[in-house]
């Protein structure tokens, strides 16, 4: 065989092996990791937002809005963007920032107003609440890309908004008379535009946000109980006062709604008329910013108790228990097999979902609670 053939056989596999070769980078322990791993992002209410390696829990980069005790909403991720409300005593305004922190644009509530803690992004808009204690309260939709006012829909007299939900092209909100003895009422406007598709009376105030699946939006309310509506027109479906009702935010899956009870317990309620499917008490109070996820047929749920729970969805029967030490105030963010929760010391938290064993942490000097729940993507 001539040199110059063995020279173009030679070539041809090189190239070969560079096509089919998959590009790694290499710790200093030798282990490859992909380039765009997973962040997991959060706020502390020292004033900073937080991007962190979501695998390992190394610090990718913060962002401080302004100085003087941020709060922060629960992020949204929508295509590698992140979306969040942000508050502190003189400034509530929502912000949009890319994946590497830094700011695509921000929204300033007015003077003498504030926001409701939460954003929802569909359709290329951000929805959320703008209230008021002087003046009209709003419902906001902004444009994603540049934050410039898609549309508004404004409150009635003396009334303030709850967190919006976008289901199906369609917003859900409460709207909350502040005038002792008013009725409230189920605002459904369409997405795209705000224009109203009903304005429906609400059989009690919504205490928790909403949640919607199948057609039925379920809400805690007054009194421990827990309601079911009818999202076309608002109406009564059923009530259940099981375990003195949701203190949180409840969850919908397979037919079956599970929420953080007032009485301490991990409730499963039937969807359908809202009878008890099973329940498990860990005795003592959930935040009502920790709601239950469920991940493969498994319950997932800290508590005011330092523990951090896993429940078998379909019958309540304990998978793992572990006792972290600090009060669990977020609900949980899984991906890839890990639990992240935030801790009422300022602490994010690391578990596996498949035995509850503790892996990194990350620390912050603030507190994890109102500000937000971390958001993996």
């Amino acid at each position: 065989m001539s040199h110059t053939v063995k020279r173009s056989i030679l070539l041809l596999l090189a190239l070969s092996f560079l096509a089919s070769a998959t590009v790694l980078t290499f710790t200093h322990r030798g282990v490859s990791h992909a380039v765009t791993a997973l962040s997991v992002y959060f706020g502390s209410d020292n004033d900073y937002f937080y991007a962190l390696d979501a695998p390992h829990g190394t610090l990718r980069w913060t962002y401080q809005y302004q100085q003087g005790g941020n709060t922060w909403s629960p992020a949204v991720v929508v295509n590698g963007v992140l979306f969040f409300e942000v508050a502190n005593s003189s400034s509530t305004a929502v912000v949009s920032l890319r994946n590497d922190g830094s700011k695509r644009w921000t929204f300033t509530f007015p003077s003498q107003t504030s926001g409701a803690d939460a954003v929802a992004v569909a359709n290329n808009l951000v929805y959320f609440a703008v209230n008021s204690n002087v003046s009209t309260s709003n419902i906001d939709a902004l444009n994603v890309a540049g934050g410039s006012t898609g549309w508004t829909y404004a409150a009635g007299t003396n009334d303030v908004f709850g967190n919006p939900v976008a289901y199906n092209g369609v917003l859900y909100v409460a709207e909350h008379s502040l005038t002792s003895g008013s009725t409230h009422s189920l605002d459904v406007l369409n997405a795209t535009n705000g224009s109203v598709i009903g304005n429906y009376q609400l059989p009690a105030t919504p205490l928790t946000n909403l949640a919607i699946a199948n057609g039925v939006i379920y809400f805690g309310g007054p009194a421990g109980t827990l309601y079911a509506v009818n999202a076309s027109n608002g109406s009564l479906i059923w009530s259940s006062q099981v375990d003195g009702g949701p203190v949180s935010t409840p969850t919908i899956v397979n037919s079956i709604v599970y929420f953080a009870a007032a009485n301490d317990f991990v409730t499963a309620v039937n969807a359908s008329d809202g009878s008890l499917n099973w329940h498990y008490q860990v005795g003592k109070t959930f935040a009502v910013t920790a709601s239950p996820v469920v991940v493969s047929g498994v319950v997932y749920i800290g508590c005011m108790n330092t523990v951090m729970y896993a429940i078998n969805a379909s019958t309540g029967a304990l998978v793992w228990k572990t006792k972290i030490g600090t009060p669990i105030t977020t609900t949980a963010a899984i991906k890839n097999g890990i639990i992240h929760v935030g801790l009422q010391n300022g602490t994010l938290r690391t578990l596996n979902t498949s035995n509850g064993i503790q892996r990194w942490y990350y620390h912050t000097v603030g507190t994890i609670y109102s500000s937000s729940p971390p958001v993996v993507a």
